[in-house]
């Protein structure tokens, strides 16, 4: 169940230099016409909060470092395969025979 990752254009996140203080622990730069693109291109992968479009990211760390991908979980979508997944197995129950003559007991 794994999802391809969803690069965010116009973000780019680096690891922090060695000779910096232990509290920085990166850099990131927008380039806000490349976001501003990326978004546009892909509105499916914008969220909203408080009337406001956003882009939700998470900042995972790997063995090249940091780097930054979109956050695509989306709680509508699980509840929905839920859904799916519980109405099947519901389905496989009523669909399925009983056999009580198979209890140990």
């Amino acid at each position: 169940m794994s999802k391809e990752k969803v690069y965010p254009k116009g973000i780019r996140v680096f690891d922090k230099n060695p000779k910096q203080p232990d509290f920085v622990k990166g850099t990131m730069i927008i380039t806000l016409n490349e976001l501003l693109q990326f978004c546009k291109e892909n509105e499916g992968l914008l969220s909203e909060y408080n009337g406001q479009k956003q882009l939700k990211c998470q900042i995972l760390e790997g063995d090249k470092g940091i780097y930054m991908v979109v956050d695509t979980f989306s709680p509508d979508a699980s509840k929905q395969n839920i859904n799916k997944l519980a109405k099947a197995i519901d389905a496989d129950i009523k669909n399925e025979p009983s056999n009580d003559d198979d209890l140990p007991f």
